[in-house]
Formats: structure tokens, C-alpha cells, sequence
């Protein structure tokens, strides 16, 4: 169970790092490398999410308290985020970059503060 939580934690953290940097810095370039870098973005987002959905289902269990809605809201930003990307990637990619980003510092806000909160 230990080794399936740290391959988890590995996995979740750097292809969210990729998915969030490579978003942010698309967003601020002007949109330079959006078409290059969708399928990879899009890649990261699965790997992200799926590990999270892992990583809930191990590590929260039970009633939810305000650690885990603030994990859901990063949560909820994060799949939204690869939402705006997947639906803006061919007409306006710089516009769903920039929208992503946001979404995306959300969803690493949460997960920074998420066991601080409700202290």
C-alpha cells in the first residue's frame, strides 16, 4: 500500500508540474507552442487527475471535512481547466490557456493549502 501511495504522489505531482508550468507558460508566450503542446498537456491532465481520483479514494476516506473540500474545489478547478482546454484548442487556444492558467493556480492553491485549512 505504501509503494501504490508513493507511485501515486509521483505521478500526480509531476504531471500536474507539467500540465500547470507548460499551461502557465503557453498562457504568458502568447499563446507560442499551444498546438504543439496540447496532446502532452492533455496526457499530463489524465495522469493528474486519474492519480488524484487514486489518491482520494486512499487517503480520504469517510466524512468530508474542510481539507477535503478544499482538495475538491482544486479538484473541480483542475478538471474544468483541462475542460477549457480540450473545448478552445482549435479556435482560440491562446483564450483557453489564459483561462486554464487561472483555473490551474486554483487548483495548486488548493492543494498547497488544503491541510492548513479549518485550523
Amino acid at each position: 500500500m505504501q509503494t501504490l501511495l508513493i507511485v501515486l504522489i509521483g505521478l500526480h505531482i509531476l504531471a500536474g508540474v507539467f500540465w500547470a508550468g507548460s499551461t502557465f507558460a503557453v498562457a504568458r508566450s502568447g499563446g507560442a507552442g499551444a498546438q504543439t503542446l496540447f496532446r502532452p498537456q492533455m496526457g499530463a491532465a489524465t495522469i493528474t487527475v486519474l492519480a488524484g481520483i487514486g489518491l482520494w479514494g486512499i487517503l480520504h476516506r469517510g466524512a468530508m471535512g474542510p481539507m477535503e473540500h478544499t482538495l475538491a474545489l482544486g479538484a473541480l478547478c483542475a478538471i474544468a481547466a483541462a475542460g477549457v482546454q480540450g473545448a478552445t484548442h482549435r479556435k482560440n487556444p491562446l483564450k483557453g490557456q489564459r483561462i486554464a492558467a487561472g483555473l490551474l493556480a486554483v487548483a495548486v492553491i488548493c492543494m498547497a493549502i488544503a491541510r492548513f485549512v479549518g485550523f
